[in-house]
């Protein structure tokens, strides 16, 4: 894993792609986007999305070379940016799991058993609807809004790999009423309609014994997709007086041995 912002973005763009794929063509723009591949359909933009929308239109029009005998091959498109901030969500929505938990990963079949927190972070991303005309870009956010504001799309699923593992963590939305503001441009046939959504993103924080230290089971290859795990009691059997007698010096005074026997665990 790269980095923990990743694994919601790639979350996000599968977000979109299917929102992509059940759009409903009411202009011959949207014909045809709704028939273009998503990969030609949406793009991340580096940074900012407000300062950066022409520029990314220039520099997506100069490297869309495929169906050049339309008049504007690179539109409509989306183009989506994730604020740099952090920011945690407030303690009235969740408790953050800032204690170290002991876990272990399903289906792990080495059954390793490692340390886990977790955060709950607050992520906004923005996304710019560009059309030529003004009621391909309104189709598309109009249904974007609809899209989101459905009950069963208010939640999706980032996939962060765990010791190897690909695991399931929530991403909510927690503003669906977005709404597309245009957004002045220099280009005169442009419209760019941008719509914002808050997302509360879980982020799991995995720790796992170093390579070499004392402490781990030995299991792993010592590498950031196979660590060790840590040492665990696998069984511990505790017997009382009189099964096991203590060395009678080892008695405080005035302690009597527990004479019921306690068994396995």
């Amino acid at each position: 894993m790269a980095n923990f912002t990743d694994p919601i973005k790639a979350a996000f763009g599968r977000y979109l792609q299917a929102f992509h794929g059940m759009l409903i063509a009411d202009t011959p723009a949207m014909a045809e986007y709704a028939a273009r591949p998503f990969a030609k359909s949406a793009v991340w933009a580096p940074g900012r999305m407000v300062d950066q929308v022409e520029d990314m239109l220039a520099s997506w029009r100069k490297n869309d070379t495929s169906q050049a005998a339309r008049a504007t091959p690179y539109l409509p498109i989306m183009i989506a940016a994730a604020s740099k901030d952090y920011m945690p969500a407030q303690p009235d929505y969740t408790r953050q799991a800032a204690d170290p938990m002991d876990v272990m990963i399903p289906g792990d079949p080495k059954e390793r058993v490692f340390k886990m927190r977790a955060v709950v972070s607050e992520v906004r991303v923005q996304v710019a609807v560009a059309a030529a005309d003004e009621a391909t870009a309104r189709s598309i956010a109009m249904q974007l809004q609809l899209y989101a504001s459905a009950t069963e799309r208010r939640r999706f699923y980032s996939s962060f790999p765990l010791a190897g593992i690909d695991t399931a963590w929530p991403v909510s939305v927690e503003m669906p009423e977005v709404s597309g503001i245009n957004m002045p441009g220099e280009q005169k046939n442009l419209t760019v309609l941008t719509v914002d959504f808050n997302l509360r993103a879980t982020v799991p924080m995995l720790t796992h014994p170093r390579a070499g230290d004392v402490e781990g089971d030995g299991q792993g290859s010592g590498t950031v997709d196979d660590p060790d795990g840590y040492l665990v009691v696998q069984q511990a059997d505790i017997y009382a007086w009189p099964d096991v007698k203590p060395d009678p010096d080892d008695i405080p005074p005035g302690v009597v041995p527990d004479v019921q026997q306690v068994g396995e665990f």
